[in-house]
């Protein structure tokens, strides 16, 4: 059974942990607060704050060990050093301005894949399709992946780089595409369909839905059902494997699996926690 312990709160609105095997430090965003910090196994550090407004969510580290961020609020994917200077950063496509940059996930390669979900009042409360998934290429060329999604939310890949996992949140779905030679992408498969009688507060039905992912050593996906109170694993053939419900918040953003330890660690941000998660 597994078992769940706060190692951490009082943060405004955690999101995006990210496990650092360099460091073996546990990285992530208080995007309310505006904070990019780090758990170092005892203690909570502040690394470094982006330009006031920015409103941090997903978070991602490249091979040399700088931050990718998703940074909502601007409408931008950025990089970072780890002392907090800028050192990329991209808000369109083709001329057309992100609406709300999400999440994200690095690829073995260094390639970003991240989620443009939309804007809070008329994408995700009224559900609008206007979400798009996008590639960043180690050589910052970008391709849209799909597009016409409803709020677009956390995203995973498969270490092989075969599988792309997108949690479509206002359709309280996982969806899955097959990545193809050539910087190209099979068509939009249904993956799984999360509960929706675990809604704890009928009058937000629009928060109910798959928030981040990621993947664990044996190749299955966690997703956190934001407005459900729960982690949810799935293997990759789509079965259900576990749920894992916390003992406080029903709005878990995000987590990161460590290999090192076979430990999950996420953010929830009703009472502004981080937790791991031991089995």
């Amino acid at each position: 059974m597994a078992q769940c312990k706060i190692i951490a709160e009082g943060f405004r609105f955690p999101e995006g942990p990210c496990w650092s095997e360099r460091d073996g430090h546990l990285y992530f965003t208080d995007w309310l607060g505006n904070n990019i910090l780090t758990w170092d196994g005892s203690q909570v550090r502040h690394v470094f704050s982006p330009n006031p407004g920015s409103g941090p969510s997903g978070l991602g580290l490249s091979p040399e060990g700088n931050i990718w961020l998703s940074l909502y609020d601007a409408r931008k994917l950025a990089l970072y050093s780890p002392q907090g200077k800028l050192l990329y950063e991209v808000n369109e496509y083709r001329g057309n301005s992100f609406r709300g940059v999400c999440d994200l996930a690095v690829d073995t390669n260094g390639g970003v894949y991240f989620t443009d979900s939309g804007d809070f009042e008329d994408d995700w409360r009224y559900g609008r399709p206007v979400g798009s998934v996008y590639y960043l290429t180690p050589s910052r060329e970008l391709h849209c992946v799909d597009s016409g999604l409803r709020f677009p939310n956390g995203i995973a890949i498969t270490p092989d780089r075969t599988r792309l996992y997108v949690n479509e949140h206002r359709f309280n779905r996982t969806i899955m595409y097959d990545i193809l030679e050539g910087e190209r992408f099979g068509p939009r498969k249904d993956f799984y369909i999360y509960d929706e009688k675990c809604l704890l507060e009928p009058e937000f039905t629009f928060e109910l839905g798959p928030d981040g992912a990621c993947l664990d050593n044996n190749g299955s996906i966690w997703i956190a059902h934001y407005g459900g109170g729960k982690l949810v694993q799935t293997r990759s053939n789509g079965e259900l494997a576990s749920v894992v419900h916390l003992p406080h918040g029903r709005k878990p953003t995000n987590l990161t699996y460590c290999i090192q330890d076979n430990k999950l660690y996420a953010t929830e941000a009703e009472f502004g926690q981080l937790y791991q998660i031991e089995f």
